[in-house]
């Protein structure tokens, strides 16, 4: 805590006028293991493991994603004058725009990794499918699910622990354009047309998507099947499933499970149902059901969520 108080006395005059990379825009407060990989004008990725209280960061010069990997627990987290405080779950994503100051208060040791995006190799990508950078606003994100940048973030992971052994240089910066696409897709200011053109042709409309999803919440209890899904959305199982994963970067099957998940988050916060009750409730087979996605979608189990969420 004391580290992070120096650290906003040293900046605090110049957080609003300078830009920094990773390596000089996180405060140095204390961490428990560090790790950095950098490809030149591309992408900056780093770990680190902080100890619990305050990290305050200057602007950086690109867009920064960060990756929660530690377990479940409090978190407040401020851009700008927005600012959100709850439970961030392990592998969720946030995004920070270029040019705005970070802010992220925790109660516990937190493991995380930043990928910064240069902001000249965003604007080449956007240029290269046919948009106008000068156009295009990010637009902050706080910590939420986001599989796309999950998988992006582990296989970076994997690159720096393995030393380039997954392909160096080549295979980062693969994944940096792979990065670059679903930022300005999915969290920008760009409009129907633009997004077309980042990637998403062949996709569901977005009236057969939320009729698709519709009927997924109003049945999760229920026994869902691809055939019945796509019916709802007027479109064949195999041409679905495909333009559903296009759109939303989860098979039909990972989006059912990640919404039983948030809904028995929600029943286990705001009920005194048991575990075998919020399972069939959510539609689970049974409890043990129950317990293996949590664990596996938020590290850790249900009864220890409901202690967390309540304390």
């Amino acid at each position: 805590m004391e580290g992070a108080d120096r650290s906003r006395e040293r900046n605090g005059g110049a957080a609003d006028e300078e830009q920094a990379g990773l390596r000089e825009g996180i405060p140095e407060i204390p961490k428990l293991r560090s790790r950095e990989l950098e490809v030149f004008g591309t992408i900056e990725v780093a770990y680190h493991r902080f100890l619990p209280g305050e990290i305050q960061t200057l602007p950086f010069k690109g867009p920064v994603i960060n990756l929660h990997l530690s377990a479940p627990h409090r978190l407040v987290q401020r851009q700008h004058d927005l600012a959100r405080e709850g439970l961030v779950a392990t592998n969720d994503a946030a995004v920070t725009p270029a040019g705005v100051p970070g802010y992220w208060r925790t109660d516990a040791a937190s493991e995380d990794m930043s990928m910064l995006l240069e902001e000249g190799f965003v604007r080449r990508v956007a240029q290269e499918v046919g948009v106008d950078p000068d156009k295009v606003e990010l637009v902050p994100v706080f910590s939420a699910p986001d599989p796309q940048i999950e998988r992006i973030g582990l296989s970076l992971l994997s690159e720096m622990e393995t030393g380039g052994l997954m392909g160096g240089e080549l295979y980062a910066e693969s994944q940096a354009n792979v990065l670059a696409l679903h930022v300005l897709r999915s969290h920008s200011s760009l409009g129907r047309a633009s997004r077309r053109r980042v990637g998403s042709e062949g996709g569901t409309s977005k009236r057969l998507l939320k009729r698709a999803t519709d009927y997924i919440n109003d049945n999760l209890s229920q026994k869902l099947t691809l055939a019945e899904i796509a019916e709802a959305a007027y479109m064949s199982p195999r041409h679905f499933s495909r333009s559903f994963k296009n759109d939303t970067g989860l098979s039909p099957h990972q989006y059912v499970i990640h919404r039983r998940v948030e809904r028995a988050k929600a029943l286990l916060a705001n009920t005194d149902l048991n575990l075998a009750e919020i399972a069939r409730a959510v539609g689970f087979a049974n409890q043990s059901h129950l317990a293996h996605h949590v664990r596996c979608l938020l590290g850790v189990s249900p009864g220890a969520l409901r202690r967390e969420i309540k304390r």
